[in-house]
């Protein structure tokens, strides 16, 4: 079954599924270094450009995680650190999410984990690029961590905006469309 929507776009049944409900829950929306573990439902909001954000789900506890980290690792920033800035850092993120569910016995190997993000905004379409650095962080914490990434959307020029569903672990995404420069003939 399929939804026509106003605009006339088509939207498949399992993408609607769990979202009707979602005007009852409380709603959280996560600015740059923000993030942690939901244990009531909740639909957590926030919006990317090259920073990552790490979803974690519980299918056991019901019980979600997030984070919005804008730079890739803390051990480069030592000096600009403040108590509390764990969740600025796509590595002290992952690792700080991990924690927390391991204080309610929950294994990394045991979570429901996926990565968005690390988008090039400025056409840096290079290894360098803020948004490259902090998805190859991210993919290589998990990997290191034992914690299997189930899916991801990563890279490219537009932003997105992410919908968590901490319950369910349903995520959606809305892409932002990055149009050509007239002067500079780029897309």
């Amino acid at each position: 079954m399929q939804r026509i929507a106003k605009n006339r776009m088509i939207i498949p049944t399992q993408a609607i599924e769990g979202l009707e409900d979602c005007r009852e829950l409380p709603h959280d929306y996560l600015l740059v270094g923000q993030g942690g573990i939901y244990a009531t439902p909740t639909l957590v909001q926030t919006v990317l450009g090259s920073c990552v954000s790490v979803t974690m789900y519980c299918a056991k506890y019901r019980w979600g995680g997030i984070f919005h980290a804008l730079l890739p690792r803390i051990g480069d920033f030592s000096g600009s650190r403040t108590r509390g800035d764990q969740y600025r850092y796509v590595d002290s993120s992952i690792w700080s999410l991990l924690r927390e569910f391991a204080k309610s016995g929950i294994s990394a190997k045991s979570l429901e984990c996926k990565v968005f993000g690390g988008a090039s905004p400025l056409h840096q379409n290079c290894d360098a690029s803020a948004g490259n650095r902090n998805v190859k962080v991210a993919m290589e914490v998990l990997a290191d961590e034992g914690v299997t990434v189930s899916a991801s959307s990563l890279g490219g020029n537009g932003g997105r905006k992410l919908f968590f569903r901490t319950d369910t672990g349903l995520v959606l995404q809305k892409r932002f469309i990055v149009t050509t420069c007239k002067e500079c003939k780029t897309p």
